[in-house]
């Protein structure tokens, strides 16, 4: 280098900071740190009608806004719905909540083929792929497995055969499901 580039360098790290600079690291460094304590899982939060439930973090691939369901030839009611096309990917679309053994009455039927809020969750669990449609998602939310009360008899016992745990989340129970036992009977019910 040059003394023409020395002194250049030299002027450039000698100069005074910009007010903003030091403002915006300041208020950097005195933030607030989001320690993640050791042990901890990551689950999404969602509804299924009334019922909040959760899966690990890790096996959603996406949050999509409805999309419609194609109906597949000679497969009316149970676990499977049909196919959404998600991407340009076909997908197996599943009734989550029939699966839950959660009892939907005619007029909640009806209201759901009128509105088009329900998001669409797409999983994929070690290669297998699926969608379901669910009321809302909460997000993410993180506990320690030590948080987790035992389940109740008086629950349903389709959705007690699924649920590891019931979590306390803002003043509801969210029924943490096991995503390998799922996907299990997710797959012996497509056979």
């Amino acid at each position: 280098m040059t003394q023409l580039h020395w002194s250049a360098a030299a002027r450039l790290l000698d100069r005074d900071m910009p007010h903003e600079y030091m403002a915006e690291m300041t208020a950097i460094a005195s933030a607030k740190n989001h320690i993640v304590v050791p042990g901890t899982q990551s689950v999404l939060i969602f509804r299924l009608g009334t019922e909040w439930f959760s899966l690990p973090t890790h096996i959603f691939q996406e949050v999509a806004e409805g999309r419609k369901v194609h109906s597949l030839p000679h497969r009316g009611g149970g676990i499977l719905r049909g196919l959404v096309n998600v991407g340009g990917e076909l997908l197996l679309c599943v009734a989550l909540d029939t699966l839950l053994g959660m009892e939907t009455s005619p007029e909640a039927n009806d209201l759901r083929r009128q509105t088009t809020n329900d998001q669409l969750l797409v999983c994929n669990r070690k290669g297998d792929k699926v969608a379901f449609f669910v009321s809302e998602v909460h997000g993410l939310h993180r506990f320690h497995p030590r948080d987790l009360r035992g389940v109740p008899s008086t629950v349903a016992k389709a959705a007690a055969t699924y649920t590891v745990g019931l979590l306390h989340w803002n003043g509801s129970t969210v029924g943490c499901l096991d995503d390998e036992l799922l996907f299990y009977a997710l797959n012996k019910g497509f056979a």
